[in-house]
Parts: structure tokens; sequence; C-alpha cells
């Protein structure tokens, strides 16, 4: 993913790779088969080209995703947001889901107890979004937004 995948705009896209490196959590977008809309917060990790979150089989975010894997994730910060837009895919391969684990228990750690974060919890899903398109703009200024497609 680079700035030449950038379609308008001039934020550079190595800005957007470390923000979305180092955030704690970002919110997910997804809509029933009726539409009905629903957004809630998950821990993630971007890997620079995918983004992983896991949420447990019968959420309601999993099982709209299973009719309709359209998904928005947003950091949630209205002065400098980034929308991510792409399909949801549940993740079953053993070496990704290693991979994925590894990650999140170095970006998850309990401060008070020290223990490490798994994505391997009973009943879970793991999900990868690949981005088809990623908004961003700056300053609480649309004027500053700035497009990257990955079709």
């Amino acid at each position: 993913m680079s700035d030449e995948r950038r379609t308008q705009g001039h934020l550079a896209w190595s800005s957007i790779d470390r923000r979305l490196r180092c955030m704690r959590e970002i919110w997910v977008a997804t809509a029933s088969p009726g539409g009905v809309p629903d957004a809630v917060p998950v821990w993630f990790w971007w890997d620079g080209e995918r983004l992983y979150f896991t949420t447990k089989a019968s959420s309601r975010k999993a099982r709209n995703l299973s009719r309709q894997p359209a998904i928005v994730l947003v950091n949630g910060d209205g002065a400098d947001p980034i929308i991510v837009r792409g399909r949801a895919e549940v993740v079953d391969d053993s070496d990704e889901l290693a991979r994925i684990d590894r990650a999140y228990s170095e970006k998850y750690v309990a401060p008070d107890s020290g223990e490490r974060a798994t994505i391997f919890v009973e009943g879970d899903l793991v999900f990868r979004v690949r981005p088809r398109r990623v908004q961003a703009w700056a300053y609480a200024t649309v004027g500053y937004r700035t497009d990257w497609v990955f079709e």
C-alpha cells in the first residue's frame, strides 16, 4: 500500500499506516440483512495490508458479516478520521491465525498483570479485512481529505 494508490488529496500513506499500527481499537460498522446499522469498537491488528479483529461467532457483527461482508472501520477520531472500507472474511488458515495471535499478544498486554491477549478464545471468529478504499482527513477539515483505492 502506498501513495501510488492515492486518488485525491495530499496526506502521506505512511502517516495513515503508522496511526493504524498504533491505535488500540477501531469501530466496526456492519448492517443487518434488513439494513439496520450497527457499530461497535474492537481490538484489532493492522499488518500494513490487512486489518484483523475477533468477535464472538454469535455476535451481531459476526451474524451481519456472514450475510453481508461489506464493512466500514473507523478510528473514532472526528478531528483526524481514518475510514477503511472493504469486505470481511473469516480467517481459518492455522499459520495465519498463529501470526495474528503473536501480534495480538505483543500489542495487548494487561498493565496490572502482564497477561497477554490471545485470539484463541472459545467461540470467537477472526476476521480479515483487505481495504478497498481508505479515506482520511486532518484537523477536522474535509478539505484535507485524501483517498486511496486498492480495488
